[in-house]
């Protein structure tokens, strides 16, 4: 996963980008390139979006759990990862190396100490970072908590710290300092971490450990499957390219600014991790899959790069351009090359999707959210399972509480709805792309509308409660909303989630927020009414 890298920095999509990629393309050109594929606006929660299956709101912050300051990770209750639906169903080796930004809690009792992360008394890195990839499902993991942009600066090597505390220091925001491999740099948020910290071998790093955890797998267990989640720190801010690349490829000055350089590495890293499975002979039972956490970063629009294409927007924004990515697979001898697929996809598909194709049962309470595309990834042709509808939902940056837009799609066409204006746009995607036609005045699109905002509330953080009845998955039992309500109301919110999305009022967590904050207004748009 790519980090910041829209579809414009792609070649294949939009023909946009003054960057050369000839590992992208050669991907591209062994797989299956997918053209309408979504995450939400923003980092962290599109990582749980991923690894969950699961649209944001269903974890523990509506809008994703970002850094070991908040004392959990995203995850909730019985909530299980694709890593650990893997491991336990198929017996799948799994691993993550790089960005984690899904949250964790300082070992022993929380963070006591924002500034000293790693050297305040009552912090023990003598334990394993509580939440991290271990206790998700990764067997081994080689991390960071925050990618590059955020303190601790510091690995993480299967939840502990590998930072030996005489070799802390602070360093301080907006600093840069020379490293071996280049000009290592720390952005806006200064802190702590190792005193060998290069911003500039992130992603060389990244591959060498992954590429050692595939040679330890097949040594110490061919028989077994495995699972790989590679988090980029490129292209994310502050952009440090190296020098040179770990092969002697020139980075840092081969385009006209950082950010393009940097585009340029996650190619050359594409490149080192495919060739590595080719020269292992595997590729004849490996998924390759490349994406991205949302849309890119317009940095480079004077040099004619445009990051995201034709779309309207950037990183962060309801808008397509914030959360419309590249997605490739490839699958030797079973996916097809060279193809292209059209049709609408979460990266929250991607969970039933690898289930369905290792044949393994998503657990009660996991992944309802996901649906599998993979039969469509093996011919045009397969659309029975395809998606109509899929939400988006962006909320304030700056207050990370206030739900200022949301989004849905109904095939092509997508509906915008502003929360605190109450206004409504449509558009119609498959002629109008960039989003600059709103269609919402047009009387004949009238009761899709409704239908498509009926099926936004219900899918997002503030769904209306049902009126009638309906069965519990996990009892097979009919119920009401008023069953809730009734007795061991917490208890009965807890263990069967249809409380949550479909007696909101009851056991929602964000009844005070969708009353004053999300929706201060608590009307219906006055067009669709």
């Amino acid at each position: 996963m790519a980090d910041d890298f829209g579809t414009g920095d792609a070649p294949a999509y939009w023909n946009s980008s003054i960057v050369d990629m000839p590992n992208l393309n050669r991907l591209g050109a062994k797989g299956v390139t997918f053209k309408d594929v979504h995450s939400t606006p923003l980092c962290a929660p599109s990582r749980y979006m991923l690894l969950s299956g699961l649209y944001a709101h269903r974890g523990v912050h509506k809008q994703g759990t970002w850094d070991i300051t908040q004392n959990s990770n995203q995850f909730r209750g019985k909530q299980k990862s694709i890593a650990k639906v893997l491991k336990d169903g198929a017996n799948y080796h799994t691993y993550m190396a790089g960005k984690w930004h899904l949250g964790a809690k300082v070992p022993p009792n929380g963070a006591y100490n924002f500034t000293h992360l790693l050297t305040h008394p009552m912090h023990d890195w003598s334990q394993a970072l509580i939440g991290g990839p271990p206790d998700i499902g990764f067997d081994s993991s080689f991390i960071t908590t925050g990618g590059i942009q955020d303190s601790p600066y510091s690995f993480f090597k299967d939840g502990y710290l590998t930072t030996e505390q005489e070799n802390v220091v602070y360093w301080d925001t907006d600093s840069e300092h020379d490293m071996p491999h280049g000009r290592s740099v720390i952005g806006k948020d200064g802190g702590e971490g190792s005193n060998d910290w290069d911003s500039t071998a992130y992603n060389m790093i990244l591959v060498n450990e992954t590429i050692a955890f595939v040679d330890n797998h097949l040594h110490d267990k061919p028989e077994d499957p495995f699972f790989a989640y590679v988090a980029l720190g490129g292209v994310h801010i502050p952009h440090s390219p190296p020098d040179f690349y770990m092969d002697g490829t020139v980075v840092k000055g081969k385009y006209m600014n950082s950010h393009l350089d940097m585009l340029h590495e996650v190619d050359l890293v594409v490149g080192s991790l495919v060739s590595a499975m080719e020269e292992r002979l595997i590729m004849n039972d490996t998924i390759i899959i490349f994406t991205s956490d949302n849309g890119g970063l317009s940095l480079s629009r004077r040099f004619s790069h445009y990051t995201n294409g034709i779309l309207r927007g950037n990183k962060g924004q309801i808008w397509e351009g914030g959360h419309r990515v590249p997605m490739i697979w490839r699958y030797d001898g079973v996916f097809p090359e060279n193809e292209r697929r059209e049709n609408l996809i979460g990266l929250n598909d991607v969970f039933a999707t690898l289930c369905e194709i290792a044949g393994v049962d998503i657990p009660y309470g996991s992944a309802y959210d996901s649906i599998s595309f993979a039969p469509y990834i093996a011919s045009n042709d397969k659309t029975e399972m395809r998606r109509e509808h899929l939400g988006t939902w962006a909320y304030d940056t700056n207050g990370w509480r206030k739900q200022l837009l949301q989004a849905i799609r109904y095939n092509d066409l997508k509906l915008v709805h502003n929360t605190e204006t109450n206004a409504i746009d449509l558009f119609d995607l498959m002629n109008d792309l960039s989003e600059s036609i709103d269609l919402s005045e047009r009387s004949e699109h009238l009761d899709t509308m409704k239908s498509m905002y009926k099926e936004l509330m219900a899918l997002g953080p503030c769904p209306d409660d049902s009126s009638g009845t309906f069965e519990l998955s996990k009892k097979s039992k009919e119920v009401n909303c008023a069953w809730f309500a009734s007795k061991n109301t917490k208890k009965r919110c807890r263990k069967h989630i249809e409380g949550e999305l479909l007696c909101n009022s009851i056991c929602g967590r964000y009844n005070d927020e969708c009353n004053s904050v999300m929706f201060p207004n608590g009307e219906v748009p006055t067009l669709l009414q």
